[in-house]
Protein backbone atom coordinates (compact mmCIF):
# COMPACT_ATOMS: atom_id res chain seq x y z
CA UNK A 1 0.00 0.00 0.00
CA UNK A 2 1.23 3.13 -1.18
CA UNK A 3 0.35 6.53 1.05
CA UNK A 4 0.34 9.72 -1.33
CA UNK A 5 1.00 13.30 0.13
CA UNK A 6 -2.73 14.59 2.21
CA UNK A 7 -3.95 11.12 2.40
CA UNK A 8 -5.48 11.22 5.47
CA UNK A 9 -4.40 7.52 7.71
CA UNK A 10 -6.46 6.95 10.95
CA UNK A 11 -4.77 4.52 13.43
CA UNK A 12 -7.33 2.00 15.43
CA UNK A 13 -5.28 1.63 18.64
CA UNK A 14 -8.03 -0.76 19.79
CA UNK A 15 -7.41 -2.94 17.23
CA UNK A 16 -3.91 -3.57 18.07
CA UNK A 17 -5.01 -5.38 20.61
CA UNK A 18 -6.54 -7.86 19.13
CA UNK A 19 -3.71 -8.79 16.75
CA UNK A 20 -3.85 -12.18 15.62
CA UNK A 21 0.12 -12.59 15.26
CA UNK A 22 0.75 -11.23 19.00
CA UNK A 23 -2.49 -13.03 20.86
CA UNK A 24 -3.58 -16.89 19.96
CA UNK A 25 -7.01 -15.79 20.90
CA UNK A 26 -7.24 -12.15 19.93
CA UNK A 27 -11.41 -11.85 20.14
CA UNK A 28 -11.40 -13.48 23.54
CA UNK A 29 -11.96 -11.81 26.60
CA UNK A 30 -9.30 -13.85 29.17
CA UNK A 31 -8.29 -12.53 32.45
CA UNK A 32 -5.30 -14.67 32.54
CA UNK A 33 -3.87 -14.26 29.43
CA UNK A 34 -0.07 -14.47 29.76
CA UNK A 35 1.03 -12.58 26.75
CA UNK A 36 0.17 -9.36 27.79
CA UNK A 37 2.33 -7.45 25.00
CA UNK A 38 -0.61 -4.98 24.73
CA UNK A 39 -0.88 -0.86 24.11
CA UNK A 40 -3.32 0.15 26.08
CA UNK A 41 -0.90 2.13 28.18
CA UNK A 42 1.58 2.96 25.25
CA UNK A 43 4.84 1.89 24.80
CA UNK A 44 8.68 2.90 25.33
CA UNK A 45 9.35 6.19 26.62
CA UNK A 46 6.32 7.11 26.04
CA UNK A 47 4.58 3.98 28.70
CA UNK A 48 2.15 5.42 31.08
CA UNK A 49 3.59 6.43 34.51
CA UNK A 50 -0.22 5.41 36.05
CA UNK A 51 -0.50 2.09 34.68
CA UNK A 52 -0.06 -0.09 37.53
CA UNK A 53 -1.99 2.20 39.76
CA UNK A 54 -5.10 2.36 37.14
CA UNK A 55 -4.53 -1.44 37.33
CA UNK A 56 -4.51 -2.33 40.63
CA UNK A 57 -8.03 0.35 41.14
CA UNK A 58 -9.71 -1.80 38.12
CA UNK A 59 -8.90 -5.14 40.00
CA UNK A 60 -9.98 -3.51 43.47
CA UNK A 61 -13.32 -2.51 42.04
CA UNK A 62 -13.63 -5.97 40.17
CA UNK A 63 -13.15 -7.79 42.92
CA UNK A 64 -15.19 -5.66 45.31
CA UNK A 65 -18.36 -5.16 42.55
CA UNK A 66 -18.25 -9.23 42.04
CA UNK A 67 -18.08 -10.35 45.68
CA UNK A 68 -21.04 -7.90 46.43
CA UNK A 69 -23.00 -8.83 43.67
CA UNK A 70 -22.25 -12.42 43.28
CA UNK A 71 -25.29 -13.88 41.61
CA UNK A 72 -25.40 -10.78 38.90
CA UNK A 73 -25.56 -11.81 34.81
CA UNK A 74 -25.57 -10.21 31.62
CA UNK A 75 -29.56 -9.26 30.22
CA UNK A 76 -29.47 -11.47 27.53
CA UNK A 77 -33.07 -9.79 26.41
CA UNK A 78 -31.58 -6.38 25.59
CA UNK A 79 -29.34 -5.76 23.02
CA UNK A 80 -25.70 -4.19 23.50
CA UNK A 81 -25.71 -1.01 21.60
CA UNK A 82 -21.89 -0.17 20.67
CA UNK A 83 -20.30 3.64 20.98
CA UNK A 84 -20.81 5.34 17.52
CA UNK A 85 -17.86 6.55 17.50
CA UNK A 86 -14.69 6.15 15.50
CA UNK A 87 -12.77 7.76 17.92
CA UNK A 88 -13.54 4.98 21.13
CA UNK A 89 -14.47 1.46 20.88
CA UNK A 90 -17.12 0.21 23.81
CA UNK A 91 -20.35 -0.01 24.77
CA UNK A 92 -23.29 2.58 25.55
CA UNK A 93 -23.65 0.70 28.97
CA UNK A 94 -23.62 -3.19 29.37
CA UNK A 95 -27.24 -4.38 30.71
CA UNK A 96 -27.31 -6.97 34.02
CA UNK A 97 -29.38 -8.52 35.68
CA UNK A 98 -27.99 -8.12 39.60
CA UNK A 99 -29.92 -10.63 42.18
CA UNK A 100 -31.43 -14.09 42.13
Amino acid sequence: MNLKKGQEVMAWIGSANRDENVFDKPDEFDIHRSSNHYLSFGAGVHFCLGSQLAKLEAKICMTEMLNALPNMRLNTTKQIRMIPSTLVYGYKELPVIVGS
